[in-house]
């Protein structure tokens, strides 16, 4: 049996897709939005036996990863699997060391999808680093005062960058940012600017199983319940659950891992932002 480890080159979609679908078991709409918006040949490690690929990894240019006014190129490796039948053989880990090793002229990134996956990745050289509040809310149906307003990719990159201003985060690239615009659009949801309290707030949400999930919502600490509450209601949704840059006092959980290993110490805790292997 041959096995090739390489780069994917045009004419692999219908091959990685398959594979994404054995491996994820996400719905030929959520896999197509994927490959039409930020893949590109040459942008997945594959590793195939007999001409079939098995295993792959997907490096993706994330944006720029901001720390102290600097801004430095970072890409994120995602939807890194081999098939079922497959597994236990080294091909994954094959796969994930070429991509690793194609990001490392800079900052790379992953979003572990459980628990388990940050000892995983912790043993190819990334590093716990950007952490995430999460909160579930109920409307009661109090009176909000307030506006939100659907916008642009690239006005909720102007908006979130001016509100992420201070912190150690990822600048997205827009590319990906058009990605999850796509995502919360197709759910019925969408990229908001929201004012509540005299506070400027973004948040990109999404509707999943009849309730607002608010995958980023960027807003100041005392008016974040009434942000996230006037944004599910403009999906009318009663029910949420949000995710946050952590404040002081927040209970917070490791989000995402990088390749550096002393960013993770930052005060307040790195941002990352949506997570291109969430668990849906």
């Amino acid at each position: 049996m041959s096995e090739e480890l390489r780069f994917s080159v045009p004419g692999d979609e219908e091959q990685l897709k398959a594979l994404w679908k054995a491996v994820f078991g996400d719905t030929d709409e959520y896999i197509d939005r994927f490959f039409k918006t930020v893949y590109t040949p040459g942008t997945a490690a594959v590793l195939s036996l007999d001409g079939q690929i098995v295993s792959a990894a997907y490096i993706l240019k994330a944006g720029d990863f901001v720390r102290d006014g600097r801004w430095s190129p970072c890409r994120v490796i995602c939807a890194h699997g081999t098939r079922p039948d497959l597994r236990r053989r080294g091909y994954g880990r094959r796969v994930l060391e070429a991509a690793r090793d194609a990001a490392a002229s800079g900052f790379c990134a992953v979003c572990p999808g459980t628990e388990p996956l940050f000892g995983y990745f912790g043993r190819f050289g990334f590093h716990d680093c950007f952490a995430a509040a999460e909160e579930r809310l109920t409307d009661a149906g109090l009176p909000l005062a307030g506006s939100v307003t659907r916008v642009t990719v690239r006005g909720y990159a102007a908006l979130r960058e001016e509100l992420l201003h201070g912190r150690t985060h990822i600048d997205f690239d827009v590319k990906l940012l058009e990605y999850l615009d796509a995502i919360c659009r197709a759910s019925g949801g969408g990229l908001y600017y929201i004012v509540t309290g005299g506070a400027r707030c973004c948040a990109a949400v999404e509707v999943r199983d009849g309730a607002a999930f608010l995958s980023e919502l960027i807003a100041p600490a005392e008016v974040r319940s009434d942000a996230a509450l006037l944004a599910a209601r403009c999906v009318r949704c009663r029910s949420l659950t949000l995710r946050t840059p952590p404040r002081e006092g927040d209970r917070s959980r490791p989000f995402a891992m990088l390749s550096s290993p002393d960013a993770g110490s930052d005060s307040p805790l790195p941002w990352f932002g949506f997570s291109l292997d969430e668990q849906k």
